[in-house]
């Protein structure tokens, strides 16, 4: 819970981490290890979140921008997320990180089986499910391991928190029964975006 005194290690200090690690161009392991680190660590405090940033919606869940960085390296968001509410399968195009503010949710992979050459097709197999609890962390790291959906299964709310290596602007959406991929665009609910509901 927010309090007013201030946590030892804050979203400065998140982005300005996130931005040392990537100023040395290191390999995308090395980026998703450091960035976990740090994202574990501003997850164990949550002082840091403005109360503006918790706000979730029964509709939607909703996707509060709190970082894009100046050179388009990297974008942070807090996720609001009310019991039941969840993302389609998806992917992502970049190195991504997870972290869990408050509360827990599931998070599903696949594996995709096909070739990738059709952009309009995927087959898609279920790898792994997982419940990330609060103060956990999980990764997306293309091009192997980035076909996910998460989802709030509890009965109380939840905020995670989510770094991606890109001005995350647009995913590819996937159904697993027919195969169809398409295109979807993101938006933001945020003050600095307009209060426009996130679109998938």
């Amino acid at each position: 819970m927010s309090t007013a005194s201030t946590p030892t290690f804050g979203l400065a200090d998140y982005v300005r981490t996130i931005g040392e690690v990537l100023d040395r161009r290191a390999a995308n392991r090395v980026i998703i290890r450091e960035v976990s680190v740090a994202t574990k660590q501003l997850c164990a405090d949550d002082r840091w979140l403005e109360e503006r940033f918790r706000v979730g919606s029964p509709d939607y869940y909703t996707r509060h921008l709190l970082h894009r960085d100046p050179n388009n390296r990297f974008i942070v968001l807090a996720l609001v997320w009310a019991p039941g509410q969840m993302t389609p399968i998806h992917d992502h195009s970049c190195w991504g990180v997870m972290g869990l503010i408050q509360n827990s949710l599931e998070e599903i992979c696949y594996d995709r089986l096909d070739d990738g050459k059709r952009a309009d097709y995927a087959k898609l197999e279920q790898s792994r499910g997982t419940d990330v609890g609060q103060g956990g962390v999980a990764y997306l790291l293309p091009p192997f391991e980035e076909i996910h959906r998460i989802g709030n299964t509890s009965n109380k709310q939840t905020i995670s928190l989510h770094v991606y290596g890109r001005d995350l602007d647009e995913v590819n959406v996937f159904d697993q029964v027919t195969g169809k991929v398409s295109p979807m665009r993101i938006k933001y609910y945020s003050p600095e975006c307009g209060d426009v509901p996130f679109v998938i």
